[in-house]
Formats: structure tokens, sequence, C-alpha cells
């Protein structure tokens, strides 16, 4: 009987049990899958069968022939996070950050795992303690943040498997979680205008989060911005809070740059401000130093106090500005771009919401003498915003 020769790779091997002195046959398995650094790299693995040794040389031959090979790697959670970050060289500082965070509780809990050994009853583990606030200094997370660090793990880890460190992305296998929407505040028409009549020392500032302006777009306006003979805005300026630090940087998107026309109410609210404030920008304290984005919410809050308006977030102004041109009949695209806004169907998803006293108007279409004088006064002719 001829026997088989074992194939370049594997070898037989008779090993001495240190336990009761016996012989046991065992194959050993040894592939060069590669050059890692400048240095070569081998597998090396024992089989109790030469069939199963058999198989694995097959099996890991075809994969370094194929170059799906995956090297053994001891990256960790925590290094991947890091790598990727380091990679984000376009994005601002405030997308980096907010990155940070909902990167934070996956790093702090599971940064020592090693990214092949991560599994998915590790992360759904992660994700029950956040959306029980179990995670110490993270409180109970939302939907929406859970999607978001999922969304930016499988990233993290999808970049690893095109640098060939990883074989599947487990972050895929992990179900995302049903949005949980908040209806966002506006202000009725009667609130938006009685704010712009309050004879306020900011209501130039009030009236451009009316006009729909973000609140980092009004703390980084410059009067040079302001064109008084065109009456257009041109905003080209953002100025956020990242942690303790204001950053100044361009809009947060491409469509966000944008000229506006000014109405005649906004151009007289921005000249009289002009002649009374000395100051680069237009948001200002009263020594004419740039306000403190934070110190606009907090004069926001205290004039809705003072007229008995109950509050809403100052950026609330700006939905109130998308949802008040869409009951006056302003296509949602013209609404989209107005906004800064990337596509007409975030504008729609996100900004455009119903009032009771818009509810009201639908009401009455539906009586048998519905007049169009109804429906025409609801949606009159554009005031000045």
């Amino acid at each position: 009987m001829v026997r088989n020769q074992l194939p370049t790779g594997i070898r037989k091997l008779e090993l001495t049990s240190r336990r009761d002195g016996r012989i046991r046959v065992r194959y050993e398995v040894l592939v060069p899958t590669g050059t890692i650094n400048g240095h070569r790299k081998h597998i090396r693995r024992r089989f109790k069968t030469e069939s199963e040794a058999r198989k694995e040389l097959a099996e890991t031959q075809a994969k370094v022939r194929t170059g799906v090979y995956v090297h053994t790697s001891k990256t960790t959670v925590e290094t991947a996070c890091a790598d990727w970050l380091a990679s984000k060289h376009g994005i601002k500082p405030s997308t980096q950050r907010g990155y940070k965070v909902w990167l934070a509780p996956l790093r702090q809990e599971l940064g020592t795992v090693q990214l092949q050994k991560l599994t998915k009853a590790d992360l759904d583990r992660l994700i029950g303690r956040l959306r029980l606030g179990d995670v110490p200094g993270s409180g109970k997370w939302a939907a929406r943040s859970v999607n978001g660090l999922l969304g930016l793990l499988t990233a993290i880890i999808e970049d690893k498997m095109k640098q060939g460190h990883v074989v599947r992305n487990v972050a895929r296998l992990v179900d995302r979680l049903s949005s949980e929407k908040q209806e966002m505040k506006t202000l009725s028409e009667a609130d938006m205008f009685k704010i712009l009549d309050y004879p306020d020392r900011d209501r130039h500032l009030w009236t451009l989060a009316l006009y729909g302006l973000r609140r980092g777009e009004i703390a980084g306006l410059r009067w040079e911005n302001v064109n008084f003979e065109t009456k257009t805005i041109s905003i080209f300026e953002n100025r956020v809070v990242v942690g303790r630090t204001i950053v100044a940087g361009t809009p947060k998107s491409q469509r966000s740059r944008r000229v506006l026309p000014m109405p005649d109410e906004v151009f007289d609210v921005l000249q009289d401000a002009r002649d009374r404030i000395e100051s680069e920008y237009v948001a200002c304290d009263d020594q004419g130093n740039v306000m403190h984005p934070n110190l606009l919410t907090f004069r926001w809050g205290r004039m809705l106090d003072k007229l008995k308006i109950e509050r809403v977030r100052l950026h609330d102004a700006r939905h109130s500005c998308g949802s008040l041109m869409h009951l006056r009949g302003v296509p949602i695209a013209i609404i989209a771009a107005w906004l800064g806004h990337a596509s007409s169907a975030f504008t729609m998803n996100t900004y455009i919401h119903s009032q009771d006293d818009a509810l009201v108007t639908a009401a009455q279409s539906y009586g048998r003498v519905a007049t169009l004088s109804a429906t025409s006064e609801g949606s009159g002719s554009s005031t000045g915003l």
C-alpha cells in the first residue's frame, strides 16, 4: 500500500504526552501569509487529523492567493477609534467633537477589547446599558444617539476591513433602533411678531433668528457682510462652541453658505442696530465685544420670560421661520435654500410643523360654504419676515 505524501506546508508530528507518556500524532500546518512592515508572517496550527490539516492548508492558501487573508492583529477598539478620528482631516472641530462624544462610551467600556474579538453580543450589551443609563457619565441614550454610535463604529470597522485587519463588520449585525422623533416647538405667528416688535437691545439678533439664521451664523455675522445698498446678507462665517472653546469657521455645509435678500422690516431693524452699535460683529455685548454664542441663548430665554412667551430654544426660532414660510405657501425647495439645507426632504421632515391656527384654517375648508377668503386670509401675502 502506497502512503499518501503530505503536501508542502503540512508535517506529521509524534508527540509524547507529559501526563501519561503516550505518543500522540498531530499534523502541523505552516503557511506563509505575506509580509507586514518588512517582516514575513506565517500561521502555525496543529490538528488531530490529516484531513483537518489539509482543509486548513487549502483554505489559507486560497485566501492568501486572493488577497483576503486577515493577519492576527491585537489592534484594540480604542486604537481603531483613535486612528479613524485622526484620519478625518476635512471635518470641522465641532463635528470632530460630536464624533468623540458618540464614541466615548464605546471607548470607555470596550476600548481594551481587540477589534478582531469584538462580538455582536458585546455591542448589544453596551447598547442595552446605554438605553438604561447604566454607563457611567452617559445618562440614558436616545435612539438617535445609539444609531449615531453604531453608524460611526460601522465606518471605523469598514475602514479596518479595507486595510485587511478584520474579516467582517460586526457593527452591521446590530439592529438599529426605531427613531424617536421629537416634535420640535415653534412659535405661533402672533408670538413671532410680538418678539419682532419688542424694543429690546438685541432686537436685531432675534430678527435674524426669526429670519432663519442658526445661532452660530448670528454669532459669526460681521457688519461687512450686511450690504445695505443691495439689501442682502451674506452668510459666510459660523462661530460655535466646541467644549470650552469658540471655533470660528465656514458654515456647516456648502448649502449653508448663502446670500439672502433682506425684507424691509429686517433691513430697518439692522440699519437701526448699525447706527448705534460699534463693533465688527453684529452680535456683541454692551462693551462692543463679540458675543459668546451661549450668551445669545441666555439673552433669548430672558427676553421670552419678559414677554411671557413659553420658552423655546433659540434654534426653534429657525424652525418657526421655516414653518411660517410653509404655511404661507413658499415652495419647499425655496425654504431649503433659504435655511441652507442640503435637501428639500430634510427641510420637510425636520423643520416644517403644523400649528393650531393652521389646523383651524384647514378645518374651515370642510364647511359646506368654504369661502376663498377664509383660506386666503390664512395664507395671505408675506409680511416682512
